[in-house]
């Protein structure tokens, strides 16, 4: 009866060390969780322990057992003894079985998602699909006339008749120069926009929208995958080829619905959209007075590029792309603009008698404009205003007379007509803003999350800590708790208790905790 008595009590002595471990542990995992990295979370809201000064799992594991045997030696008022007293544990330790950081994609996810449920919006961003128009395409027009900018028709043409009624074919050589700008100063571009054109894009698309002094030109460094290699730069050496590799170039294959819908279809659309979100929340841009460290966040999230100028100049000439193909489809179908184009065209290449030329020329002149407008409403845009969606005869800001005489201050006096993107109710139109969206659906889903990684890891190290590594981040951990519970009668070595090969009980207890729910399924 002595023995089967001091079993029993034996037994429920070992069985109830694990509750008391457990006790113990589970308060201990979520006090060092408590210690969140606070400057992650004010700035990014985004929970997270360690990442800084070389903190990991090891640290984790060594705080997690000096709490709990701190919790183990716990002694409540007016007691004689500490509760362990009873059971005697030894050989504790504690071992991370899984871990999770804050770069994990369910992680990252569920923070993220926490973050949209928890801040305190207004209304939902509505995303909007813009269809282009495709029945005008530059496929082959401007050949024509990057021939003639090469000089190919320097030399005598041969050719007969009336072309278009404008050339009656008798004189055949080439006027000189001097006699071309005598006949376009009747003409009601005032001169010839070709050459106003290659005049103003030699100092980069980006000095045509906005003051290029004043962009940062910060470098940013890459947390992960690195940047985009350089695109090739356009050829400015005439109109015709710049305005080909604008509109004809890889960057516009990229800017249409199909390519849009492609991509979001080929990803899980709502974990993008929430990732285009938060960056929303968290981020900046240029029209955004309130940054951080880095400028132009979101343009990175677009661009990949290594400094912010970099980053800047890619979206404004993805913007000057969707504009003028915009343009375009006002101005091809705007009969006074087509009847002084032709005048124009056949004033500056009508001495070769040549249909073709005359007809790309012409179109090489109303794409001009259609650029030269969507200057103007890259201005405004960058200005923090909104600009029509499609244009008008009311909203098309150019006039044909102006073709040849614009720069960036007459772009930023034009864009000022046009209301703040906060003013009214403008549905009809759109901001910088809301085009920086629609280029983020273009980016894969793995690179938003590598560059918003990258945004936030370089400005925590510029401004609270260097040695700070979003990749360390711990943000959940199942972790094992290894003791050892002697037998109360272990020193007894006689009779029956001499055949007991051990004289102590191996225990395991498992306990978990995390930022994000429901990572253990």
């Amino acid at each position: 009866m002595l023995s089967l008595v001091t079993a029993f009590i034996e037994n429920v002595r070992v069985i109830t060390s694990e509750a008391y471990v457990t006790m113990a542990s589970s308060p201990a995992i979520e006090m060092i969780f408590g210690d969140y990295n606070k400057e992650l979370y004010d700035e990014y809201g985004l929970f997270a322990y360690g990442g800084y000064n070389g903190i990991g799992i090891s640290d984790f594991e060594y705080s997690l057992l000096e709490i709990i045997n701190k919790n183990l030696e716990f002694k409540p008022e007016d007691s004689l003894k500490t509760y362990s007293n009873l059971y005697r544990l030894k050989d504790i330790s504690c071992e991370a079985d899984i871990y999770y950081t804050l770069d994990e994609d369910k992680v990252f996810l569920g923070q993220i998602s926490d973050y949209i449920i928890t801040s305190v919006v207004d209304n939902v961003k509505e995303y909007v699909n813009q269809d282009r128009d495709s029945s005008f395409s530059m496929n082959g027009t401007l050949d024509e006339a990057i021939k003639y900018e090469d000089g190919a028709y320097d030399t005598d043409n041969s050719g007969d008749g009336n072309i278009n009624g404008y050339i009656n074919g008798e004189n055949k050589d080439k006027p000189s120069e001097k006699e071309i700008d005598e006949k376009l100063k009747s003409d009601s571009a005032g001169g010839n926009p070709l050459k106003a054109l290659k005049n103003i894009i030699n100092n980069g698309m980006l000095s045509l929208v906005c003051d290029v002094s004043k962009v940062s030109e910060t470098k940013i460094e890459a947390a992960g995958e690195g940047f985009n290699s350089k695109e090739k730069d356009d050829d400015n050496s005439s109109a015709a080829k710049f305005l080909k590799s604008l509109l004809e170039g890889d960057d516009s294959q990229e800017l249409n619905q199909d390519k849009l819908m492609e991509q979001a279809s080929s990803e899980s659309s709502a974990d993008k959209l929430e990732y285009i979100y938060y960056a929303d929340k968290v981020l900046a841009s240029y029209v955004d007075s309130d940054y951080k460290t880095v400028h132009y966040g979101l343009e990175y999230l677009v661009a990949g590029k290594e400094t912010e100028k970099e980053n800047l100049a890619y979206v404004v000439r993805q913007l000057l792309i969707i504009r003028t193909l915009v343009n375009m489809a006002y101005v091809s179908t705007n009969t006074l603009f087509q009847s002084k184009s032709l005048a124009t065209a056949t004033a500056i290449v009508g001495f070769t008698g040549i249909a073709p030329l005359i007809t790309a020329t012409q179109w090489l002149i109303l794409t001009i404009l259609a650029f030269e407008e969507a200057c103007i409403d890259v201005t405004a845009l960058l200005a923090g205003k909104k600009v029509p969606l499609i244009k008008s005869p009311a909203d098309f800001k150019m006039k044909y007379e102006e073709i040849c005489s614009v720069s960036y201050s007459f772009f930023k006096r034009k864009g000022k007509s046009y209301k703040k993107a906060d003013e009214g109710n403008i549905s009809s139109s759109i901001s910088y803003k809301q085009y920086l969206l629609l280029l983020q659906i273009l980016v894969p889903k793995q690179k938003l999350k590598n560059r918003i990684i990258d945004i936030i890891q370089f400005d925590l190290r510029k401004r609270v800590n260097q040695t700070f590594e979003f990749r360390e981040c711990i943000c959940a951990a199942l972790c094992n708790i290894n003791y050892n519970i002697p037998y109360a009668y272990s020193y007894i070595k006689t009779g029956l208790f001499s055949k007991i090969k051990t004289n102590q009980s191996e225990r395991c207890i498992t306990v978990g905790y995390g930022y994000v729910k429901d990572l253990w399924k």
